[in-house]
């Protein structure tokens, strides 16, 4: 009993049912995590603003599994614009590994940029992807003066 209280005091005097939080992996040497670097860097990549807002609206509108289910029609619509013009927007998302199509109408959302790096989502989503996945869609920071 007296370990269990213990226990209770070095958490801060919570009780909490979640597992034990990982640590974080770091990017660099700094105490900044994956999706905190690409952030401050998403500069770098030159987006379009079309390409920008797209990225957007899929960080925040889709499902549980990193899936966005919208045709590039419905897109367009959604956005009051072209349907050429999403379809450039995607075309760049894709070539950044933001996104990825899965099948017409199923956009995939790549974890690193969309979660936060090591949240219960993060890591249940990247375990569904599975590393070879994320391996091939990873996220490369271009760098500054070298077009994208």
């Amino acid at each position: 009993m007296v370990e269990a209280l213990d226990k209770v005091a070095a958490n801060g005097g919570t009780i909490t049912a979640d597992a034990p939080k990982q640590k974080y992996q770091f990017f660099s040497g700094n105490h900044t995590n994956v999706d905190q670097v690409i952030q401050a860097n998403l500069w770098r990549f030159g987006l379009t603003g079309m390409a920008r807002n797209l990225l957007d609206h899929m960080s925040t509108e889709h499902d549980e599994d990193g899936q966005v289910r919208a045709t590039q029609a419905q897109l367009a619509v959604y956005f009051g614009c072209s349907q050429p013009k999403v379809s450039k927007a995607l075309g760049e998302l894709f070539k950044h590994h933001f996104a990825w199509k899965i099948r017409r109408g199923v956009v995939q959302v790549n974890p690193t940029y969309t979660y936060r790096w090591g949240s219960r989502k993060h890591r249940s989503l990247m375990i569904k992807l599975g590393a070879k996945t994320l391996r091939e869609h990873a996220i490369v920071i271009p760098e500054a003066g070298r077009p994208s």
